[in-house]
């Protein structure tokens, strides 16, 4: 008896150092510590020195992107939360964000990029592909306000690596707006791209900033 109420209060106990431990999202299976930070350093110079990103681009980086409004269909929020610079698959690797304004009205590239180890970026690259697939329309939560985006293929054929492309037309919060919603697996990265702009979206300037990510990544 005395066995069995111990293993009863352990198993609470392990719950609460999982959480703790899923939580921390410093890069689990780089060793935490001295190897994430490492990780972590070698994505930020891979976007710190941002030279040849498309013409009329900042090549100073800002903070990383984050999503206008909540989507209210379950696949739709995955990608757009896996894109967003407070991405929870951060847990799982090594994450680092930043954005770029482009010199068009409302133009910004929001870009992503996590380091998983193993073969976790497949995994989770897979995930984002089947998400992506079955989302075909997106609403904001929030009710009273007009965002409403229809969800198309994007062809970005050409820029190397596996990538998966969205195009989201609609409005926000009443306004034209468009968005590109791209995800490239690299090596043992996972990119993410958010290109936005009102009314429509040159999708070359697309091409060439996953060309330019996915040439990063791969060097």
């Amino acid at each position: 008896m005395t066995r069995m109420m111990g293993i009863v209060a352990f198993l609470p106990l392990c719950g609460f150092l999982a959480a703790i431990c899923a939580g921390c999202g410093g890069g689990a299976g780089y060793g935490g510590g001295a190897d994430a930070n490492a990780e972590r350093a070698r994505l930020r110079g891979l976007l710190g020195e941002a030279r040849n990103l498309p013409d009329g681009f900042s090549a100073r980086p800002r903070d990383g992107w984050r999503a206008p409004f909540r989507s209210a269909d379950e696949d739709c929020r995955l990608v757009l939360d896996a894109a967003a610079a407070g991405s929870a698959q951060a847990v799982a690797g090594v994450r680092v964000a930043v954005t770029y304004q482009g010199d068009r009205v409302g133009e910004l590239a929001g870009v992503g990029l996590t380091s998983y180890a193993g073969d976790t970026a497949e995994r989770r690259f897979a995930e984002l592909t089947r998400a992506l697939g079955d989302c075909a329309v997106v609403k904001g939560g929030v009710a009273g306000r007009s965002t409403t985006f229809t969800v198309s293929p994007l062809d970005l054929r050409g820029v190397g690596g596996d990538v998966q492309a969205r195009r989201l037309s609609g409005r926000l919060n009443g306004y034209p707006y468009e968005m590109h919603l791209v995800f490239a697996l690299s090596g043992h990265t996972v990119v993410s791209l958010v290109h936005t702009g009102m009314a429509a979206v040159d999708v070359e300037r697309t091409r060439q900033l996953t060309r330019f990510l996915v040439g990063r990544t791969a060097a």
